[in-house]
């Protein structure tokens, strides 16, 4: 569910919305919760939230790829301010016995109670020119999950066999059976040859969201 501006309660805690346009979450920790992050999201906290690392398999590979080697660990009790200093929406799963899949850089939080793992995906760099593939988070379990969407977050439910072409970053989460493929969408041009682009095809069944916004792109200057 797409968390608004103001409060909410999941998986036994306290959520906290502010602002609307670069959202920032705050969680109120009890006693006995407990959740992990990226470091650098952190924006504030009470000064009884106690701080420590937890370390995550395949910390070379990781590091090889630009990516943290070590989450952040909070434990209560107090608040725990947390933003990925971009335009978008805050989406929370609350994950009953279910693994779902997250594009690498979009999770804000976890429940302490879910396990974490990051799987290397091949092929879209592949086609691009490269060989190194992308990561993507995985987290199981039972607990609450929460997730930075750039953009605007269109939540959809795919059928046995039915499948739907996104831009390869377009994606924020999957269930672990909805599988992906990427390929080249040839586009012909006439006498003058033709030219293409990459597309990833996901085909359910299983639940899929995906972003209006790739802030890589968005970024890049315009040349005006």
């Amino acid at each position: 569910m797409k968390l608004q501006e103001g409060l909410a309660r999941a998986d036994g805690l306290n959520v906290r919305v502010a602002g609307h346009l670069v959202p920032v979450l705050e969680l109120r920790l009890g006693a006995d919760h407990a959740v992990y992050f990226e470091h650098h999201t952190i924006l504030a906290k009470s000064p009884s939230v106690q701080i420590g690392l937890m370390p995550v398999r395949g910390a070379l590979r990781r590091m090889l790829a630009g990516l943290p080697v070590l989450l952040t660990r909070a434990s209560g009790p107090g608040t725990l301010s947390l933003s990925r200093d971009g335009v978008g929406e805050i989406v929370a799963l609350e994950l009953a016995d279910q693994e779902v899949d997250v594009l690498e850089h979009r999770f804000l939080a976890a429940s302490a109670s879910l396990e974490y793992s990051a799987q290397r995906v091949r092929g879209i760099k592949n086609i691009l020119g490269s060989g190194s593939g992308f990561f993507m988070d995985r987290f199981r379990g039972s607990g609450l999950l929460l997730l930075h969407g750039y953009g605007d977050v269109l939540e959809t439910e795919l059928g046995e066999g039915e499948a739907l072409d996104l831009d390869p970053y377009a994606w924020l989460y999957k269930d672990t059976s909805v599988r992906m493929q990427t390929h080249l969408v040839s586009v012909t041009t006439g006498l003058l040859g033709g030219s293409g682009f990459v597309m990833t095809r996901f085909t359910g069944p299983g639940r899929l969201a995906y972003q209006s916004l790739d802030p890589l792109v968005s970024l890049q200057p315009t040349g005006d």
